[in-house]
């Protein structure tokens, strides 16, 4: 007897399938628009999370996805001739049959035939879309030969994303020996063009680069220092010391980091809301630790929005000394007003950033913080429409802009002060090639230290460079 569809479920597949929709249409960011389905429906945590995993899913592994919907139809058929809102349904059965055992086959696919009749109009439609998502999804169940968690990629075997393969029953995916950076593209679901880059650029860390950045990431919080530490569990405003466990928080790969992927929803609302945590990678703490500023000093946080970097420097200065956040436009600039009124940080002072000639001190700054807008190529396991957007000329524009923020905000820093410039890519034009620049046109300044740290299972990608001016 097939057992009963619980209800949970399916409400989690509807939520994600609307937030698909919604992104695509409104052309917004997934996140936003589960967001607004999340305020609309009100799921439980549990079904939030599934929502969202079975949502990113869809997206991060687009490209698998479509390919093996084309497999199902038969040759020459494309997944991109099927109406919009009918592949989304497809691909979102795909993503389960493929990659979440905590769905049962039958459930996703009867699913998926229910979601394929409500979108058409009249019953006569409704059953042939019901049947045609029926088809397609049985020919990819079909395909499913098991999971093995410890094969390798290859032409029959698709990466799974927790690890080890998908065993398939015949040849999907390119061959490997005639063009490995589109057998990678396709089992990992990135551009060619991309992965091209990173095996030119990194050879055989590539496929590691690929398999990292398809991951669920883990959520990392840092412990606001500022807070007194006592040890056992979280009460009042107090955060616990970093290393120590309690209540679903354990300790993350750095100091002052932890890993709060487990903590319950109500109490990490609850510790973000008064200060206590900040979500944060623990690669995008590294650019404020290389900065290193100290209570009593004036710091430029250039490209501040939405402030998660502001707040490490607020912390590591102890409230003492004085702090210039700026940002491009005044919507940029929302967030960390509500950051620093939430804090009560006195020593903020926000501006455009056409305005820093006005707010900067008049011996300039001891520091500052460029946190460039970048490709994202290091964060694509969380930003996970990134790997679409992003083109080959974006690497040719993007370095420019940052180029003239790293520029301009050297020109504020006083003699034998620091600055750091950092961003979440792995592309060397924006990373190496921009400093290089720098240097080249700035002799004032040096090259102190640079680190470029590639994604991995406890941190994302992230590059920083610490510069130098010369005294007098």
């Amino acid at each position: 007897m097939v057992p009963p569809v619980t209800p949970a479920t399916p409400s989690a597949r509807s939520a994600a399938l609307d937030a698909l929709r919604r992104a695509r249409k409104t052309r917004t960011f997934l996140r936003d628009a589960l967001h607004a389905v999340f305020e609309e429906t009100r799921l439980e945590p549990r079904d939030r999370a599934l929502a969202t995993q079975l949502a990113a899913g869809i997206v991060r592994h687009r490209r698998t996805l479509r390919l093996f919907v084309s497999h199902a139809r038969g040759k020459g058929r494309r997944a991109t001739t099927i109406q919009p809102d009918l592949l989304i349904i497809l691909e979102l059965g795909a993503f389960q049959l493929l990659f979440l055992d905590r769905v049962p086959d039958y459930a996703a696919v009867n699913e998926a035939a229910e979601a394929a009749r409500r979108t058409a109009r009249g019953k006569k439609s409704g059953d042939k879309a019901a049947g045609f998502a029926n088809g397609v999804l049985r020919g990819v169940q079909r395909l499913i030969a098991g999971h093995n968690p410890d094969g390798l990629p290859a032409p029959d075997a698709v990466p799974h994303p927790d690890g080890g393969v998908v065993r398939l029953r015949e040849a999907v995916l390119p061959d490997p020996r005639e063009d490995r950076a589109a057998f990678l593209g396709a089992a990992y679901s990135y551009p060619d063009w991309l992965v091209a880059r990173w095996l030119d650029a990194f050879g055989g860390e590539a496929e590691a680069i690929c398999r990292w950045n398809n991951r669920r990431p883990r959520l990392f919080a840092r412990a606001n220092p500022m807070f007194y530490l006592t040890p056992g569990e979280y009460t009042g405003g107090a955060v616990i010391p970093p290393g120590e466990y309690t209540g679903g928080a354990v300790p993350g790969p750095r100091p002052g980091c932890l890993d709060v992927s487990d903590l319950a929803a109500p109490r990490l609302d609850a510790l973000l809301a008064d200060g206590s945590l900040t979500i944060q990678d623990p690669s995008a703490m590294l650019a404020v630790e290389a900065l290193q500023p100290t209570p009593g000093e004036t710091v430029l946080d250039l490209c501040a929005s939405p402030g998660t970097k502001t707040t490490q420097i607020l912390e590591a200065m102890r409230g003492e000394g004085r702090v210039v956040v700026c940002d491009r436009s005044r919507e940029k600039l929302e967030p960390l007003r509500q950051m620093a009124a939430a804090r009560d940080a006195k020593n903020l002072t926000l501006c455009l950033v056409d305005d820093l000639g006005r707010a900067a001190p008049a011996k300039g700054f001891d520091a500052a913080l460029v946190d460039a807008p970048c490709s994202n190529t290091g964060v694509l396991a969380r930003r996970v429409e990134a790997r679409w957007r992003l083109r080959p000329d974006d690497l040719e524009e993007l370095p420019r802009r940052q180029l003239e923020l790293l520029a301009l905000a050297s020109g504020f820093v006083r003699p034998g002060g620091r600055l750091v410039y950092s961003t979440c890519s792995l592309e060397a034009e924006e990373n190496e090639g921009v400093v290089r620049a720098f240097l080249h046109t700035h002799p004032p300044w040096r090259l102190a230290a640079s680190e470029q740290l590639l994604p991995a299972a406890d941190h994302d990608g992230a590059f920083w460079a610490l510069l130098a001016r010369t005294p007098g």
